[in-house]
């Protein structure tokens, strides 16, 4: 992927918008700010284009319009008495959870995602993510209920759906999906900036993996296992980052989960129960990535020694009766 100045600039605009919200002191400035990240964005996903691209940047469009949309009504509705205080909260959440890709509005994530390249795949999953949740984190007033559901929701949707996919862009929407349920978990508690500590642990995980993937141009399962034939090194490192991605201790990635917990169990024990139950499709996951990564290889190139020591007995049984067959002739 060549750069050029104007994927340069998008770039810059980008993060100069995600920086702009987070210093905004207006609903209507946020609102702008959000619509200036997602208009950068577009010029991103589509100057390095991959299966359906402009199917994708349509879709993200589109998603991205209809919760700005809903974003922007909330903001009417709150500053309008005559309304149930509530509604305009409720709406806001939703908002901010469509732009995130999360349940309830979860479904145009992995869609998106199997559409872009590994670099707008990066992006998408840790840049785009950081503007609405910052405001989730900073702003807005959070139902303890509604968060909860939603998070873990989340969690079992990211790791049960992960566990099904073949395609590698597909499955790492769903860790996504995942990691986004154990950052609004600890929204509603007084360590709520716990999220965003979480967000950038993730953030430091998953952009080698992504480097990596887009290194080596892996696009599903079966060509996973490619990195383990042509570098042991980066196969190496890209298990240490999966095993760290998933949360198994004493890896680094359990670090983050470990803080919430924490919390969390003082709170409600059945809970968090519960996310670490769920939590274990999501390590089913990664495991599976783990052993594709370096399993596969192995089991193949075993099969294929049977099958030529099959062949090989079959050569010399065949010989062994060719005299028999010149003696009947």
């Amino acid at each position: 992927m060549k750069f050029s100045f104007i994927m340069f600039m998008s770039l810059i605009m980008l993060m100069m918008s995600i920086f702009m919200m987070m210093s905004s002191n207006s609903w209507l400035s946020l609102w702008v700010c959000l619509e200036l990240n997602m208009f950068m964005f577009i010029p991103v996903m589509m100057w390095d284009p991959y299966e359906n691209t402009e199917e994708g940047a349509i879709k993200y469009f589109i998603i991205q319009s209809l919760a700005s949309m809903l974003l922007l009504i909330s903001i009417f509705y709150s500053y309008n008495s005559m309304w149930f205080k509530m509604l305009p909260n409720f709406m806001l959440m939703m908002a901010l959870f469509m732009k995130i890709g999360s349940f309830p509005f979860y479904f145009w994530f992995p869609s998106v995602m199997k559409s872009l390249s590994w670099f707008s795949c990066m992006i998408l999953s840790t840049l785009q993510k950081l503007g609405p949740l910052s405001i989730l984190v900073l702003y807005v007033n959070k139902v303890y209920v509604l968060i909860m559901s939603v998070s873990l929701i989340n969690i079992f949707i990211g790791g049960f759906k992960g566990c099904m996919q073949s395609d590698l862009r597909a499955l790492m929407a769903y860790s996504s999906i995942s990691h986004v349920g154990w950052m609004l978990s600890i929204l509603y508690s007084s360590y709520y900036l716990l999220s965003v500590v979480y967000f950038i642990l993730y953030s430091l995980m998953i952009l080698p993996i992504f480097f990596i993937l887009m290194k080596f141009d892996v696009k599903n399962l079966s060509s996973l296992f490619s990195i383990n034939k042509i570098s042991m090194k980066y196969s190496f490192g890209l298990a240490l980052l999966i095993l760290s991605l998933s949360g198994l201790p004493p890896m680094s990635g359990f670090l983050p989960k470990l803080m919430i917990l924490n919390v969390l169990i003082y709170e409600n024990v059945v809970i968090t129960l519960i996310m670490v139950i769920m939590s274990m499709l999501s390590m089913y996951m990664y495991l599976n990535l783990v052993f594709t990564l370096y399993m596969f290889y192995y089991l193949n190139m075993k099969l294929k020694m049977m099958m030529n020591y099959f062949s090989m007995y079959c050569s010399i049984i065949s010989f062994s009766f060719l005299p028999l067959f010149f003696m009947f002739i």
